[in-house]
């Protein structure tokens, strides 16, 4: 038997109205928002429900123990450990369609309350608490770590998200799977998963390697403090007032959608120019867009480069200018500066920079 100290509804309910508190005031400065983020635990309760599930997939993928989770009710802390450790033991709840059948096995089938910890009508105010919040929440941290196992992006968790307080559609509507077939929501409502499925192209992670040995393995996040950092896309998506700091993983989401729109405008000006009965011109290609592989790829030949000329005899020869004059002793007082070690290569193995000595 282990306890884990994941707190209740209600210090979940205080703790994120703290954070929406910082992040609502103008004001601070740095070291207020970073000092009135960390009094409001929020960050801390992200790990402790976090180390729960890597306790659990652990317990289940490595030591092949049975396992039972229970909370004082059954479907908030239950829930969010639960549907957290199938996330880190199988991969099939990585992918796009994955991820809608753990929510509809493990939340809406299971019986969270919804309607209740949404806040959906004129109910008990003490209800209201951001248990889905923080299972998102704890997802994206997994998939910040591990960027190459997850077929959806940051913009699918973010819309699920939004859409689970939106009401547009019925999927998250009710306490419970009998609240939503007496009030016939099937019939009444559109489903959001069929939305999504139109729209996956939007939230493809173009990171996502599904042949890599890891992707079929279950996953230890590292849940250090220091790995848990403010998700600025969440709580601070619609603040125009902030200056936009586009991600990594977004600006090549950009450049690959705006890839795909040349591509088709080139084709459509290639058949227009056909149907005129001219030949097109000769065009230079370009290449397909691998950016990360490509550039991995590029990086090991340049280290590999740089061990055969260090291995090489006779490779430590000064370079001078073609014409100049300067005598062979002339760049004895040049060496010790050509000499210093050769700077660190970047690897950017698993979509991530590492530095390399």
């Amino acid at each position: 038997f282990q306890f884990v100290g994941i707190e209740n509804i209600h210090v979940m309910r205080g703790s994120l109205q703290k954070v929406s508190e910082v992040c609502g005031s103008k004001a601070l400065t740095s070291n207020d928002f970073l000092s009135g983020l960390e009094s409001s635990g929020w960050l801390r309760h992200i790990k402790a429900v976090l180390d729960a599930a890597a306790l659990l997939a652990k317990a289940v993928g490595y030591d092949g123990a049975s396992v039972l989770v229970h909370c004082s009710d059954g479907w908030d802390r239950t829930t969010q450990v639960c549907s957290l450790g199938s996330l880190l033991l199988d991969p099939y709840y990585r992918t796009i369609k994955g991820f809608m059948v753990l929510i509809e096995k493990d939340w809406i089938s299971f019986g969270h309350k919804f309607a209740d910890r949404c806040g959906q009508l004129d109910g008990d105010t003490k209800e209201v608490s951001p248990v889905f919040t923080q299972f998102i929440e704890c997802v994206w941290h997994i998939t910040e770590q591990f960027p190459r196992i997850f077929e959806f992006s940051e913009a699918y968790l973010l819309e699920i998200h939004g859409h689970v307080n939106s009401c547009q559609f019925g999927n998250f509507i009710g306490n419970c799977q009998k609240e939503r077939e007496d009030m016939n929501i099937k019939h009444k409502t559109h489903s959001l998963w069929s939305f999504l499925l139109e729209n996956q192209h939007k939230y493809l992670n173009p990171l996502y390697d599904p042949n890599l040995p890891c992707v079929h393995e279950v996953i230890e996040p590292n849940t250090v403090a220091f790995n848990f950092k403010f998700w600025r896309s969440m709580y601070h998506q619609f603040d125009k007032t902030i200056h936009p700091r586009q991600s990594q993983l977004g600006l090549v989401l950009s450049r690959s959608e705006q890839n795909k729109q040349l591509e088709i405008e080139a084709k459509k000006l290639e058949k227009k120019i056909i149907e005129l009965g001219e030949k097109p011109r000769t065009v230079i290609k370009k290449e397909s867009f691998h950016l990360v592989s490509r550039l991995s790829q590029t990086l090991k030949t340049t280290d590999k480069m740089c061990k055969e000329r260090q291995s090489t005899p006779g490779t430590n020869l000064i370079r001078t200018v073609e014409g100049s004059n300067i005598p062979e002793d002339g760049c004895k007082d040049l060496k010790p500066s050509f000499s210093k070690a050769e700077p660190t290569l970047v690897n950017l193995e698993l979509g991530m920079a590492k530095m390399t000595c």
